[in-house]
């Protein structure tokens, strides 16, 4: 649920384990959001929103430790296209070239790899941050339709796995 997902991440809890932390400018929090916390999609109304949380969350977090001059609490938000977990079971990306379905491991270690790097933002895999930049000149209409060209329909070929 969108609740799930905003609130896991920056929910009362984290403040409690991270507020001692973070004081002592000190931390590395990395959020795991979605393409869908970027862009939205047709089906994925509730999934989108909450992944949108989590990416807001995560600037309003980074903007906070820059007022409070905590220069070391580090934050990386993770937007991967659908990665292969059965989640999203029978998807098929309209583009695989360009919007493959990502393995799990691969998954896994570009969010080491771009921990390491302090990056805060990992968009994967990394060709889609091109077809971002449009949504800046177009109006929305068109930008959704573009989006749709580029298949954020995909939910049109889930299959659920488990029973309502």
């Amino acid at each position: 649920s969108s609740g799930i997902n905003a609130e896991c991440h920056y929910g009362r809890d984290l403040q409690k384990l991270v507020f001692k932390e973070m004081l002592e400018n000190y931390g590395h929090i990395i959020s795991i959001s979605s393409l869908g916390g970027i862009i939205a999609g047709p089906l994925l109304a509730d999934y989108c929103c909450s992944k949108f949380a989590v990416r807001g969350l995560t600037q309003a977090m980074l903007s906070e430790m820059d007022f409070l001059g905590k220069s070391n609490v580090k934050f990386t938000s993770v937007h991967p296209h659908i990665t292969k977990t059965g989640m999203f079971n029978n998807t098929q990306a309209r583009w695989p070239s360009v919007f493959p379905l990502l393995e799990p491991e691969w998954v896994a270690d570009q969010i080491v790899i771009g921990t390491q790097e302090e990056r805060e933002q990992l968009i994967l895999p990394k060709v889609t941050n091109v077809f971002f930049l449009p949504e800046h000149i177009m109006s929305t209409k068109v930008y959704r339709k573009f989006c749709d060209l580029l298949g954020t329909g995909l939910m049109k070929t889930f299959k659920k796995i488990r029973a309502d």
